[in-house]
């Protein structure tokens, strides 16, 4: 296996309120994208990526199991931060977790932060968003291809820390020799379509160095409105 993560603030933001985590030894790989618009977005994704680095995954256990609780356990921390600290209300954070054990990838999402798998030159996003978008897609008041456009493609309908309790999306793959694995913010997946993404993949094969830093470039050049971050790992 070989990973690589970079990320950048972008053009517009004043601050990088993204965080991630590349644990290659738990094979444990994490994205959280800080709620932009309300305080201390960064205090919310780093804490949850703290709190994965305090729970460390052990063999044999459960890995959906493991992922969801650990996620609970940053929700109720930033949940009760928030409360208890008028510069901290409603800070929120999105999160997609990777973990791999033996060529089993175990995803547990909130937010609308990405996950793809790249193989034999296809890529499929693996995550659902949870925007409001999404849910008009899903009520048949929105087409699948106005939603990148959709002015409340960015409202998002879950968040680690907003609230008491948390609904969390997971769902297990098995990998292939080869399979490739990008974990990404959406300051990524606004600027580029899954189309363009995978034209990158393609014109690079497995150098996933030069992957991560043409995803990053072209993004920027498309405007870097947001922090971009990416997760890239190369299963061998």
């Amino acid at each position: 296996m070989k990973v690589v993560g970079i990320t950048d603030i972008g053009l517009v933001r004043q601050k990088n309120e993204d965080s991630f985590l590349i644990d290659e030894k738990a094979g444990l790989f994490v994205v959280c994208d800080g709620m932009g618009g309300h305080r201390a977005g960064e205090v919310a994704s780093g804490l949850t990526i703290d709190t994965f680095k305090q729970n460390k995954y052990k063999k044999k256990s459960d890995p959906g199991q493991h992922l969801i609780d650990v996620i609970r356990q940053a929700n109720t921390q930033i949940y009760e931060m928030g409360q208890n600290n008028p510069e901290f209300y409603e800070m929120g954070t999105t999160v997609t977790a990777a973990l791999i054990t033996d060529n089993l990838l175990t995803v547990a999402n909130v937010g609308d932060s990405s996950l793809f798998l790249i193989r034999n030159a296809e890529i499929t996003k693996l995550t659902h968003d949870h925007t409001v978008a999404e849910q008009m897609v899903a009520d048949g008041v929105l087409h699948r291809n106005d939603v990148r456009s959709n002015s409340y493609n960015h409202v998002l309908t879950r968040a680690v820390g907003i609230e008491t309790d948390i609904d969390i999306d997971i769902f297990e793959q098995e990998l292939l020799t080869d399979d490739l694995i990008l974990l990404c913010s959406d300051g990524l997946t606004d600027m580029l379509t899954v189309t363009e993404v995978g034209d990158v993949f393609n014109g690079n094969k497995h150098n996933i160095e030069q992957i991560a830093r043409q995803l990053l470039t072209r993004a920027l050049h498309n405007g870097g409105n947001d922090n971009i971050t990416i997760v890239l790992i190369w299963f061998k």
